[in-house]
C-alpha cells in the first residue's frame, strides 16, 4: 500500500491498482478524455450513505437480527453493512462491465486485462450484449469469495443475492450457474483475485478487520436481516449515485482515504440535509395535554396510561364511535412509541385521498408543535395539488433523483424502471408522513424492489386506519403486511368504528404470528369479552392488554331515529328537513343514482325564492381534483366542527360513499341507499358528529329503496355490484321493524351478528332459499377474492427462500383495490 491509498495485487509478478476499475463513466464524447468514478470510489459513496441510514432506515429488530449475524465476525455491525451495501456492485470488476468503455479501460487496465475487455468489446460491435449483467456476477463474485473464506453456502448465497439484487430481482440457481461457467463474462481466476483485493481494501479503509481472516463459517443471516440487507443496499446505491455527476468523478489518481472523508461528508449532505432523514429527537412532554392543548376523553386518558409503559414493539387496535377522537389516540401513542422505541418516524395511512389530506394538515401541524425542523410527506396521486398553495411545503419536495443507477448501459444512463420507481416512491422512505392506505398495501404485493418499502416501513410506527373498510381482497394483503410487520418488529396502531370478533383476531394473530416467527394458523390469541369502545395492545409476550371504557358525552347513549323511505318518497322528505334550514346528506351506492337525485332535486325546487332554495352539491370520486376540493371545502366550512351550519333554505349534499368514508362532518338528517351495517353505522356517525343528540328529538337515519315481498327484500338496482347480497340481507334482516339505532350500545353485536355469527339472524321463512344462495356466492365470492390476493402477494416471512420469493413472477403494485365500484384505487 502507498501513502495515497494504492492497493497492488501480486498475481504472477504483475500488480493492479484497484482505482483503475471504473465504476461510472457516462458516454464517450469525441475529443475528450473520459475521467471515470473508480468503482472503489462507489463503493466508498454507498458504503459512507448505508452506514448513516442504518439506524435512520432499519428497525431495531432488523439490527439485532444483523448484530447476531455478524458478531462472529468482529468490529462494528453497522460498518460490516456498510461494507456489503458498498461492495453491490463488485459485478461491475469484470470483462463484462470493464468493456462497456474499452477505451478506459484499454488506458487503466493490465495488458491481461485489456486483451480480454477488447475482445468482448468487438464480439459486442458484430452482434450486440449476450453478456452476463453486473448484479448477477456480483452474485457469484461475492458468494465465491465467501465461501472461499469459510462462510457455509446457504449464507454465503443469502448475503449475495441480498446485494447483488439491487437492481430490482434476485436470481434463480440456474442463473447462477450460468453466471459461474460464463469464464469470458467474469474473468476467471484472475478477476476474482482483484476483485477480493478490491472487498479487502475497502473494509481496510472502513476500519474492518481483514475479510480473508474472520469467522465466517459462525455467520447465519435470517430473512429479517436479508431483506434488511437487500433493502438498504438499494436505496444507499440510489442516493450514493445521486450525489455523483461527471464534474465529480474522483479519476483513478484519487486519495482513497481522503476520498472516504468526502464520500461521508457527501453522505451528511444527502440524507440529513438534502432528503431531510434527521434522527427523532423532540424533547419535553409528548402527553396528551401537551399535544392537544385539552384535556383527554376516557379512552384518550386511558390508552395514554396503558402506552406510557410500553418497551417494545407491539400491535395496538382501537375501536369506537366516529368523533371518538381515535386518531389522536393513535397520534399521542406514536410519539411515545417513537421516542421510548427510538424509532425513525411514522407512516398513517387513511382510506382515501380526501382523508389524508384532511389528517395530513393536522399531524404537519402536531408535529411542527413538536420540532419545526421535521417534515411530514404526504404521498397520494394527488399530492401536489393539495399542497400548490403552500410553498413552504411545495419546497420540501425531494431534491435527488436516481442519476445513473442503472443496468449495464455503456452510456451509464440510469435505468428507467428505477427512475419511475424512485420517482413515484422514495417518498415512502421519508421518516414521517400520511397518505392511502395504497401505498402500504402496495408494499404486500411480489414486485421489483419488494425489500424496499418493507424496510422503509421497518424503523417506524405504522398507522392504519378504518380497517373495517377493507374488504377480503384488501384484507387479505393487509394480513400479509402485518405478518411482515411483526417479523420486522414494526409497532402497529388499526383504528376502526369496530371489527367483527373473527377479523380482529386475525388482525392480531398475523402481527403476532410474525413477532414469533411462526405461522398465524399456528399461535394463540386469547382475548377477554371486550366491551365498546375499547383498545387492546399486544407485544411478542403475547398476553393481550385491554383498556376500556365509556364513551365521551358527545358518543354516549346516541339515539338515531330509524325510517323506511321508498325511492318515491325520497325527493318530498329531503326537501321537507331542507325545508326547515337543515342539512341533510343522501348518500347513495352509485353515481348514477347520486346524478339522478340531485336531477330531481333541482327539478322540484327551481320554482323557488332564493330565500327558501336549499343549496345542492353532489360530492362524487368521479369529480375532477379540483372540483372535489372545492365541494370538501365548502362542507367543511359548514358542517365541520365549528362549521357556520346550512343556509335558510337548507343544504343537500348527495354523494357516494366518499361521505361516508373521506369526512369529518355533521349533518341534521340522513338518507342512505341500502348498505352492510358497518357502512349503515359509519354513514350515521356522521349525524350530530359534535354536537351530544337529545334523546327527545334525535336525528334520522332514512334507508331509501327497499322493497320486500315474500321471497326477500329487492334493491335498487346495481346494489349487488357492490356489496353482497348475503351481507345485506343480514343487515337489513336486523334493522326490518327496527325505529332506532342505540349507539354505541347495538354497535358491536351488530357487526358480530352479520361478519361473524349470522346463523343467530332471525329472519322471516320465505326468506330461507334465497338466504341460502346468497351465503354460497358469498362464500365462492370471497374464496376468489382471497385467490385474486393471494396470486400476487408476498412470500410468507417464513419460508427459507423468502428473500428471492419475493421478486419472483412480479405483479404490478398498483393493483392494490379489487377494480369494482366500493374498492376503487384511490392511491
Amino acid at each position: 500500500m502507498d501513502g495515497v491509498g494504492v492497493a497492488a495485487v501480486p498475481l504472477s509478478g504483475e500488480q493492479v491498482d484497484v482505482r483503475a476499475f471504473w465504476g461510472k463513466a457516462g458516454a464517450a464524447k469525441q475529443g475528450e478524455e473520459t475521467v471515470p468514478h473508480p468503482l472503489i470510489c462507489h463503493t466508498l459513496d454507498t458504503a459512507a450513505v448505508a452506514e448513516l441510514l442504518y439506524e435512520r432506515l432499519l428497525s431495531a429488530a432488523c439490527r439485532a437480527e444483523l448484530d447476531v449475524a455478524f458478531a462472529p465476525l468482529g468490529g462494528h455491525t453497522a460498518t460490516w453493512v456498510g461494507l456489503f451495501c458498498g461492495v453491490h456492485d463488485l459485478g461491475k470488476l469484470s470483462p463484462a462491465f470493464q468493456a462497456l468503455r474499452a477505451d478506459v479501460a484499454a488506458r487503466l487496465l493490465p495488458p491481461e486485462a485489456v486483451v480480454q475487455t477488447d475482445r468482448l468489446s468487438r464480439i459486442r460491435a458484430r452482434g450486440g450484449r449476450t453478456d452476463t449483467l453486473h448484479g448477477i456476477l456480483t452474485c457469484h463474485h461475492v458468494r465465491q469469495l465467501l465461501i472461499e473464506w469459510g462462510a457455509e453456502p446457504a449464507t454465503a448465497r443469502t448475503v449475495a443475492q441480498a446485494i447483488g439484487g439491487h437492481h430490482g430481482s434476485f436470481f434463480s440457481d440456474s442463473v447462477l450457474l450460468d453466471a459461474e461457467v460464463a469464464v469470458p463474462d467474469h474473468g476467471g481466476r484472475r478477476w476474482a483475485r482483484w476483485a477480493e483485493e478490491l472487498f479487502c481494501r475497502t473494509a481496510e479503509l472502513l476500519g474492518l478487520p481483514d475479510p480473508r481472516t474472520v469467522g465466517w463459517s459462525q455467520v447465519q443471516l435470517g430473512i429479517g436481516g436479508a431483506v434488511a440487507l437487500a433493502g438498504l443496499t438499494t436505496v444507499s446505491d440510489w442516493i450514493a449515485s445521486g450525489s455523483i455527476r461527471k464534474a465529480t468523478h474522483a479519476g483513478s489518481d484519487v486519495d482513497l482515504v481522503a476520498y472516504l472523508r468526502l464520500a461521508r461528508e457527501r453522505a451528511v449532505e444527502q440524507v440529513v440535509h438534502r432528503l431531510g432523514w434527521s434522527a427523532w429527537q423532540p424533547a419535553g412532554d409528548l402527553g396528551f395535554v401537551a399535544l392537544y392543548g385539552q384535556q383527554p376523553r376516557p379512552l384518550q386518558r386511558a390508552c395514554e396510561r396503558m402506552l406510557s409503559t410500553k418497551h417494545r414493539p407491539g400491535i395496538l387496535i382501537v375501536e369506537a364511535p366516529t368523533g371518538e377522537g381515535k386518531t389522536k389516540i393513535a397520534l399521542q401513542a406514536t410519539f411515545g412509541l417513537v421516542d421510548r422505541l427510538r424509532l425513525a418516524g411514522f407512516f398513517v395511512a387513511m382510506p382515501t385521498r380526501a382523508t389524508s389530506n384532511q389528517v395530513f394538515d393536522e399531524v404537519d401541524a402536531l408535529v411542527a408543535g413538536v420540532d419545526p425542523t421535521l417534515s411530514v410527506k404526504l404521498l397520494h396521486g394527488t399530492a401536489a395539488e393539495h399542497l400548490a398553495d403552500r410553498r413552504a411545503r411545495t419546497a420540501r419536495s425531494e431534491p435527488i433523483a436516481a442519476e445513473h443507477v442503472g443496468t449495464d448501459d455503456p452510456a451509464g444512463a440510469q435505468d428507467a424502471a428505477v427512475r419511475e420507481w424512485f420517482t413515484r416512491l422514495k417518498a415512502l422512505l421519508a421518516p414521517l408522513a400520511v397518505g392511502t392506505v395504497d401505498r402500504i398495501l402496495q408494499g404486500g404485493i411480489r414486485s421489483s424492489w419488494a425489500p424496499v418499502p418493507l424496510v422503509g416501513l421497518s424503523n417506524r410506527v405504522l398507522i392504519l386506519d378504518e380497517v373495517h373498510g377493507y374488504q377480503v381482497y384488501m384484507s387479505t394483503i393487509l394480513d400479509r403486511i402485518l405478518w411482515w410487520m411483526g417479523r420486522l418488529g414494526v409497532p402497529v396502531i388499526l383504528l376502526s368504528a369496530t371489527l367483527p370478533r373473527v377479523r380482529r383476531e386475525a388482525l392480531l394473530r398475523h402481527w403476532y404470528a410474525g413477532v414469533r416467527r411462526s405461522r398465524p394458523e399456528e399461535v394463540e390469541v386469547s382475548l377477554p369479552a371486550l366491551t365498546y369502545p375499547h383498545a387492546l395492545w399486544l407485544d411478542d409476550r403475547g398476553v393481550p392488554e385491554v383498556v376500556q371504557a365509556e364513551a365521551s358525552d358527545t358518543n354516549a347513549d346516541r339515539r338515531i331515529a330509524l325510517l323506511q323511505l321508498t325511492d318515491a318518497d325520497l325527493i318530498e322528505w329531503v326537501l321537507r328537513q331542507a325545508r326547515v334550514g337543515r342539512g341533510v346528506a343522501v348518500v347513495h351506492n352509485l353515481v348514477r343514482r347520486v346524478d339522478h337525485t340531485v336531477a330531481m332535486l333541482e327539478e322540484a325546487t327551481n320554482g323557488l325564492p332564493d330565500s327558501k332554495r336549499p343549496q345542492i352539491v353532489a360530492l362524487t370520486g368521479q369529480l375532477t381534483a379540483a372540483v372535489r376540493a372545492t365541494v370538501e371545502q365548502e362542507l367543511r366550512e359548514r358542517f365541520g366542527r365549528d362549521g357556520s351550519r346550512a343556509p335558510q333554505g337548507g343544504f343537500v349534499v348527495v354523494a357516494t360513499q366518499v361521505l361516508e368514508q373521506s369526512l369529518d362532518l355533521d349533518f341534521d338528517a340522513m338518507v342512505s341507499d341500502p348498505a352492510p351495517v358497518d357502512s349503515l353505522i359509519q354513514r350515521a356517525g356522521r349525524l350530530h358528529r359534535f354536537r351530544k343528540i337529545d334523546p327527545q328529538s334525535p336525528p334520522t337515519l332514512a334507508v331509501v329503496g327497499v322493497t320486500e315481498n315474500d321471497a326477500g327484500p329487492t334493491w335498487p338496482l346495481y346494489t349487488t355490484n357492490i356489496y353482497q347480497d348475503a351481507v345485506l340481507l343480514r343487515t337489513w334482516a336486523l334493522l326490518r321493524g327496527r325505529q332506532e339505532l342505540r349507539m354505541p350500545d347495538d354497535v358491536p353485536d351488530m357487526v358480530d351478528a352479520v361478519y361473524s355469527e349470522p346463523d343467530r339472524i332471525v329472519y322471516p321463512a320465505g326468506w330461507q332459499t334465497r338466504w341460502h344462495r346468497a351465503q354460497q356466492k358469498l362464500d365462492r365470492a370471497q374464496r376468489a377474492d382471497h385467490d385474486m390476493a393471494k396470486a400476487l402477494y408476498l412470500p410468507p416471512p417464513t419460508v427459507p427462500d423468502a428473500l428471492r420469493e419475493l421478486t419472483r413472477h412480479p405483479r404490478h403494485s398498483g393493483h392494490t383495490r379489487k377494480p369494482d365500484g366500493r374498492s376503487r384505487r384511490d392511491g
